[in-house]
């Protein structure tokens, strides 16, 4: 029976644990902008509380086990009382992104969250000193089967049908069920101590060497690990919206490994991995260099079995890796302090030195140099050593060489918390311009031949929005707001009279705008460049009554990631607030994976709103197709329209409606796979 109990109080525990996580980083989405790399610094705080966790465990056994289960109980109740505590006052404003969204964390679930992450070691660790059993490392499946339960029913259970309010006052509240539950298990352990006499201290733990071999092994494994985890989340998050379900099927997957490695029995190293990690290898460098020319389905596919490959390794290394009792905590804290370093290295290191996302690669050359230092015989007198030692200096010659041959057009290249973006030179028979690139998407185009005028990309006079802005533009003066500037093109639309305000929220986007493109300096329109998210910036120019525009054009994803609280009920609301009556709202909705559709029906259907479709096809690769969406309220523009230029839609008969809110939106039942 104490051994369910304990069972089931570390099952919980991981379970709420992992659950926070996604219901944290998804309410964090609107504030940041809705990039990737909100989910990166999360896991980078996350990562850091994990260590703490287990620090605080290894030196809380050096007490006695009353002291331990008395300050143990009290921490955790003062926790519950100041978790999603929000102090207005303390916004970090001068902090890089990175760096506020790990402080907003801190001060929402730090102590929580390290407590919690302290009580599998705990638990072992008690069980083991008061029943004078060996360590049952197969428990650590158990903790790992509760955060992967977690994980797997947020986006598909709790995100679906509970808005974030319900989901933080649930997690609160069965968090208190499992204090409660913690402490009469604790109860249980110091009666049963007492009536045996089972009772040990500190005192028996070993002081094996922090910094001995093993233990360095211990960390680079669970820091390769953890690279592989954040990097491969990065990659597909660069053109898959950024949403719960793609942070937790990466993370999902890293525990599945996790729990397979530990709950079978001790494996050395074996030559058969070299194949496996090899193709990790190989795939992984295709991915890098063509993933966004796949489906979503099959990068999903295809960056998971690169991931299983790598963190099974590691995690089965680790398992192989594993100590006697003497040193769990030892164990415990290297894992944690790997996973930190990997984490911290993923998110504040890697976009200071990378220009693109290089971790990647290197994380696939980090597993194969570690497949070569398990080998424990000289090199001379282990063929396998040296052949896996070839394959890592092949495989680093390889890319290098690959990874210059892709970037050869490269103008200007800059990576910061939103992403990765490029000015490239494109030079064939059939182009002759320069572009600049948001991850793998086309945000602009400039003809390299001295005409300035738009007969490419996204933009020109036969899509949607060049379309409708032929038609204001007859009713009078043009006073337009765009979210998202891109390479500016939109300001080539604006006449002597018209003005233009762009909302951007990537400086490096406006100083490559700037810098490499001539639009902003060439417009004829008034052209304002606010630099902050379009949706804040539109909010406070409502509340500061600012004169109304008669169009607000959408156009803010980052490659092809859409920032879903742009696309809110409660964000159309905002919108029209800053539009006149008869104005116009047109958004780009061109995507590869989503179908934003039945959300943009939902929103006409609320606000009685016309909503008409503009899907212009492409017909070579000078000429490329967009889909834009216009709704409006205004007979005159409606009017002005041929009837074989667009679709009209009729939310009421609609069949798929997709009502999103700040509250409550998912991006699932909208992939297209």
């Amino acid at each position: 029976m104490n051994r369910i109990l304990f069972i089931i109080v570390i099952f919980f525990s991981a379970f709420l644990l992992f659950q926070i996580q996604p219901i944290l980083s998804k309410e964090l989405l609107p504030v940041f902008g809705g990039g990737a790399s909100i989910w990166t610094a999360s896991l980078c705080f996350y990562q850091s509380a994990l260590l703490l966790g287990y620090f605080y465990a290894h030196g809380l056994g050096y007490l006695k086990l009353k002291s331990q289960a008395t300050i143990h109980f009290m921490l955790l109740a003062i926790a519950i009382g100041t978790t999603f505590y929000q102090p207005e006052c303390v916004m970090g404003e001068t902090l890089s992104p990175a760096a506020r969204v790990i402080l907003n964390l801190t001060l929402q679930v730090g102590s929580i969250f390290v407590l919690l992450s302290s009580t599998s070691i705990l638990l072992q660790r008690w069980y083991c000193d008061v029943f004078v059993k060996e360590v049952p490392y197969h428990w650590y499946a158990w903790s790992n089967v509760g955060s992967l339960l977690a994980l797997l029913s947020y986006p598909f259970v709790f995100e679906i049908n509970f808005s974030l309010s319900e989901q933080k006052l649930g997690w609160l509240s069965a968090a208190t069920i499992m204090v409660v539950a913690l402490a009469l298990l604790m109860s249980n352990l110091i009666r049963h101590a007492n009536n045996t006499g089972s009772e040990s201290t500190g005192n028996a733990l070993s002081h094996h060497p922090f910094m001995s071999r093993c233990a360095l092994l211990w960390i680079a494994l669970a820091a390769c690990s953890t690279l592989c985890l954040i990097a491969t989340t990065q990659m597909v998050s660069t053109n898959i919206p950024p949403m719960p379900l793609l942070w937790v099927l990466p993370l999902a997957l890293y525990l599945v490994t996790f729990i397979i490695a530990f709950a079978l029995p001790k494996q050395g190293v074996h030559f058969i991995w070299l194949g496996p990690l090899v193709f990790a290898w190989l795939a992984g460098v295709m991915m890098y260099f063509i993933g966004g020319q796949f489906n979503a389905l099959a990068q999903l596919a295809m960056y998971s079995l690169i991931l299983a490959i790598c963190c099974l390794f590691c995690h089965s290394q680790l398992r192989a890796l594993a100590p006697t009792k003497s040193q769990m905590t030892h164990f415990y804290i290297c894992i944690a302090l790997g996973g930190a370093l990997g984490s911290v290295f993923s998110a504040l290191v890697a976009p200071l030195i990378f220009e693109q996302l290089l971790e990647y690669p290197l994380m696939l050359l980090m597993t194969l140099g570690l497949f070569t230092l398990r080998f424990d015989k000289p090199l001379a007198m282990n063929k396998a050593k040296g052949l896996a030692i070839a394959m890592v200096l092949s495989c680093t010659s390889l890319f290098a060489w690959l990874n210059g041959q892709f970037n050869q057009f490269n103008v200007a290249t800059d990576r910061n918390f939103y992403g990765y973006i490029a000015v490239k030179d494109v030079k064939t028979a059939a182009i002759n311009e320069r572009r600049l690139i948001d991850g793998t998407t086309v945000h602009g185009s400039e003809t390299l031949q001295g005409v300035r005028h738009l007969t490419r990309d996204y933009y020109h006079a036969d899509t949607g929005v060049g379309r409708a802005l032929e038609i204001l533009k007859q009713f009078g003066p043009l006073n337009i707001g765009v979210i998202g500037l891109g390479a500016g093109v939109m300001a080539h639309f604006g006449d002597e009279h018209d003005r233009f305000t762009f909302y951007e929220l990537n400086p490096a986007v406006y100083q490559m705008a700037t810098i490499y493109f001539s639009y902003l300096k060439h417009a004829r329109a008034q052209v304002d460049v606010t630099l902050a998210d379009g949706r804040l910036a539109l909010r406070e120019e409502a509340n500061s009554q600012l004169p109304t525009k008669n169009a607000l054009i959408i156009d803010a994803f980052s490659s092809d990631v859409i920032p879903t609280h742009l696309m809110t009920l409660e964000a159309f609301q905002l919108y029209w607030r800053r539009l006149q009556d008869t104005g116009v709202l047109i958004v780009h909705i061109s995507s590869n994976y989503v179908d934003l559709m039945p959300v943009l029906s939902a929103h006409a259907l609320s606000l009685n709103k016309s909503l008409l479709v503009f899907d212009y096809q492409g017909n070579d690769i000078t000429h490329l197709g967009s889909k834009w969406a216009v709704m409006t309220s205004d007979p005159r523009f409606l009017a002005a329209f041929p009837a074989n230029s667009h679709r009209t839609i009729n939310p009421e008969s609609t069949d798929k409606l997709v009502f999103w809110t700040d509250e409550k939106n998912s991006v699932l039942p909208l992939l297209k796979f």
